[in-house]
């Protein structure tokens, strides 16, 4: 679920904030977005990288396929075990890069579409067009296969960065819809309603047996829930989920969850975590809390002294990064709507 709502969730971001300006595109625009995507992830991904690099070779294990995750390619490598090695959950990483690299692209295709109608239409097609990939898997038997097989769902519909373009895509349109549709009343009153509801289902096909390592749970089941929860917190950013996704600790810590998520297998493997799944004693879950509570400190300190200035530092380089702020009021005003749309960046 959560990669899931994260492709989505980029597609949304980026279009909030690059797609007008890629309306016509400039070698200065495609220069300034590339080196703030690349300055975003690579950095910290990059150093992940390089430490278990260094792990596994101090230790005398193999390090076969160490470049594919220098260049960020290893989500293309048909061996799933390449694709996981390593830090398993960097396989996102190199298809967000993949995602970066197309959004120029479709914003050209999207920017076509000029009102509300045909923008719901084009979500209603995205949405027709990954549930029948889905169901030609499930029709072929190879949405039951295993994980590792080369020809299964979850090779196909979760790692492969192709396929991915949906959610990425709903993500867009979902912001073209916001774009289109913001400052209606009605609709804002409707946000906070439209996102707890987006939350519930979530929540229940997470719970729900059946789904879990189908062909559906791969994918579409959660991109288009995490489609209508993105739009509700934005087109409704005084409601209740809004407003609690905006308290400053909140906001922190999803400024460090890319680091807590690179760093998290490797943590719960030092701190010998995940023990909840075969025993549920209380010093069982007092300890996982503790273990959950360290790995979010060292994410917030990476995010903090790795993370934010390497970026910084970056953009200053390349000159793409004045470090002025556009809109000083939006910054002092942290529970306006406007603030909840200048945080859009840090995602």
């Amino acid at each position: 679920m959560g990669v899931t709502l994260f492709f989505t969730l980029s597609g949304f971001v980026l279009a909030i904030n690059y797609f007008e300006s890629f309306r016509r595109i400039s070698r200065r625009t495609l220069w300034h977005y590339a080196v703030a995507r690349f300055a975003r992830i690579y950095p910290l991904y990059i150093l992940m990288v390089v430490y278990f690099i260094d792990r596994q070779h101090a230790f005398g294990e193999s390090i076969t396929g160490w470049w594919e995750h220098v260049l960020a390619i290893q989500a293309w490598d048909s061996d799933i075990y390449h694709a996981y090695s390593f830090d398993a959950p960097s396989w996102s990483v190199s298809v967000e890069f993949f995602l970066y690299a197309c959004f120029p692209l479709l914003v050209v295709g999207l920017s076509r579409l000029r009102t509300l109608r045909t923008t719901l239409t084009a979500a209603g097609l995205v949405v027709i067009a990954m549930a029948a990939l889905t169901m030609w898997f499930v029709a072929t038997g190879r949405g039951s296969l295993s994980w590792a097989d080369p020809e299964s769902s979850h090779r196909w519909l979760y790692v492969t960065p192709l396929t991915r373009l949906g959610d990425f895509t709903l993500g867009m349109l979902a912001a073209r819809i916001y774009a289109l549709t913001r400052g209606q009343v009605r609709l804002a009153r409707a946000g906070g309603l439209l996102a707890a509801g987006a939350g519930l289902v979530i929540v229940a096909l997470m719970a729900w047996p059946s789904n879990l390592y189908s062909a559906w749970s791969w994918d579409l089941a959660y991109a288009l829930p995490a489609a209508v929860l993105i739009f509700g917190l934005a087109v409704a950013p005084l409601s209740l989920p809004a407003r609690m996704l905006s308290i400053p600790i909140v906001v922190l810590l999803g400024e460090a969850s890319y680091a807590f998520y690179l760093v998290h297998m490797p943590a719960l493997e030092y701190f010998g975590g995940g023990r909840w799944a075969v025993a549920t004693s209380p010093t069982t879950v007092l300890y996982e809390a503790l273990t959950i509570g360290s790995i979010l400190c060292l994410a917030v300190g990476l995010h903090v002294i790795v993370e934010r200035p390497a970026r910084l530092y970056i953009r200053r380089l390349s000159g793409s990064y004045s470090g002025r702020v556009s809109n000083p009021a939006a910054i002092a005003e942290p529970d306006t709507a406007v603030a909840n749309q200048t945080r859009a960046p840090i995602i």
